[in-house]
């Protein structure tokens, strides 16, 4: 054990109930991507946290965006890292939490609630804490702060958190390119993410580009009684649900054409290093549920390799206690295209929109007039949201080694290196405004539940995570 993790387990083990304390203030504040002012709430926070530990810290903010946190720590050296978080979180539903989701909870392993702990009260690492951002992606910021109090930096540090990663981080390259001399570093971590799906901590270093999109198919131009007219006005459901198939097989194979075609090749590398990692496919489908998956059975790391069409949420009729006897007079499909290094977020959403109109729909930009009803018998309306491409830093570079080195050390003992992290990130700034390689240093549970109810960060995730703060900032390659 290196003297910076052996100082930073004895603080820790000294201050737990201090270091959840804190954490739990930050996770009461609300932090919804779109309420500016909630959100500006925790960026001061965060700078009255970092303030007193010693960082060059404020906020900065571009007219109608989120503010982002900068942050600076001079050590004299010759190495710079930088260290990026969000601190922005998912909207919620509060009905579907266990425990209010800005009222951090913590529950024992069980899942009973329990106390919070006192000064020298025990604390077991496989106690859970609930809360909105309890690990995505807030548990960074406790961490470091943590870290701080223990440990001198042997490295110039550079600090960009942001609150906006939810919504797509539409301004970030704004803030960066507006301070690319200020964020000038050797490397960027990005501290976002779970652990292995096996519970062995990961580096990651690349992340899958995203863009969105919402379709919607019109039917008539109101709901109709579905006795009446029922066989005889097109379903516009339906005519959903047939075009979606048309998109993707039953394999998961996506059949909308040149999908794939910029799509850069998996290489020997990767495949060498995909198979170095933990076979942990079958583990997981049983803690899923799920008797087969896509792509061939193929192994998941590998999966993350192509782009992938998601259907993630649909609208059209009520079901349950709101259903009712109708045709309904629109359908719309919710879509995310999860982006493969090569791929370009424009020319995905292009092929998409090809693929509507090769099944014989017109497509227009908002609700069709009785003049474009009368003319097509299909009609179908997409609404695009700009996206980012994927990123991917080679792992044998020197900031490959630098991190594996620093993350060995947190973890004491190898970690997983995942050429590609399944979730997106909006890093591609990083690489095109400051030059830098990025590196993904995630440390939450992979059941944490993000972005749904009941998120939650196990406690024992977040001591490796002080860890691993304090490895990278005194781990010098």
């Amino acid at each position: 054990m290196t003297e910076a993790i052996h100082a930073v387990r004895a603080h820790r083990e000294r201050h737990e109930a201090a270091i959840l304390g804190e954490f739990a203030d930050l996770l009461a504040l609300p932090n919804v991507s779109r309420d500016l002012d909630d959100v500006r709430v925790n960026a001061e926070h965060i700078v009255s946290m970092l303030e007193p530990r010693g960082v060059k810290v404020r906020t900065e903010e571009i007219a109608g965006a989120a503010p982002v946190v900068i942050g600076h720590m001079d050590a004299g050296a010759e190495r710079t890292v930088g260290i990026y978080v969000h601190y922005d979180g998912q909207p919620v539903e509060p009905a579907e939490w266990r425990f209010g989701p800005f009222t951090p909870t913590l529950v024992d392993g069980a899942g009973v609630p329990r106390p919070w702990p006192g000064p020298g009260d025990p604390v077991d690492d496989d106690w859970r804490l609930y809360a909105r951002s309890a690990a995505d992606d807030k548990a960074p910021i406790a961490a470091l702060a943590a870290a701080l109090d223990a440990v001198t930096p042997a490295v110039n540090v550079k600090l960009l958190f942001e609150g906006e990663e939810e919504i797509g981080s539409p301004h970030l390259p704004a803030y960066l390119a507006g301070h690319r001399d200020e964020l000038d570093a050797d490397v960027w971590f990005i501290c976002d993410g779970p652990v292995h799906t096996s519970g062995r901590p990961q580096v990651a270093f690349g992340v899958r580009g995203m863009t969105e999109l919402e379709l919607t198919v019109y039917g008539p131009t109101r709901s109709l009684h579905s006795g009446h007219y029922g066989n005889w006005a097109p379903n516009p459901a339906l005519a959903l649900a047939r075009l979606l198939a048309s998109m993707k097989a039953a394999d998961g194979e996506v059949l909308i054409a040149g999908f794939e075609d910029d799509t850069v090749p998996v290489t020997d590398n990767d495949l060498a290093a995909i198979a170095a990692l933990p076979d942990d496919d079958e583990r997981l489908r049983r803690e899923l549920g799920l008797a087969a998956t896509e792509s061939g059975g193929a192994a998941l790391p590998l999966t993350l390799m192509r782009p992938s069409l998601n259907v993630r949420g649909l609208a059209a009729g009520g079901v349950g206690a709101q259903a009712a006897n109708v045709v309904p007079a629109a359908a719309s499909a919710s879509i995310d295209i999860r982006l493969a290094l090569g791929d370009d977020p424009d020319k995905m959403l292009d092929r998409v929109a090809d693929h509507v109109r090769a099944a014989g729909y017109h497509l227009v930009d908002g609700e069709p007039d009785q003049e474009t009803r009368m003319a097509h018998a299909r009609i179908a309306r997409i609404r695009r949201t700009p996206g980012y491409p994927a990123v991917r830093t080679p792992i044998g570079t020197d900031a490959g080694r630098w991190v594996l080195g620093s993350a060995a050390e947190a973890a004491g003992e190898p970690v997983v290196a995942l050429p590609t992290f399944g979730g997106s990130v909006p890093l591609h700034g990083f690489v095109t405004e400051l030059g830098a390689p990025v590196v993904i240093t995630p440390f939450a549970n992979h059941d944490n539940n993000q972005h749904a109810a009941n998120e939650n960060l196990r406690l024992g995730n977040l001591w490796y995570g002080v860890r691993l703060m304090a490895a990278l900032l005194t781990h010098t390659p």
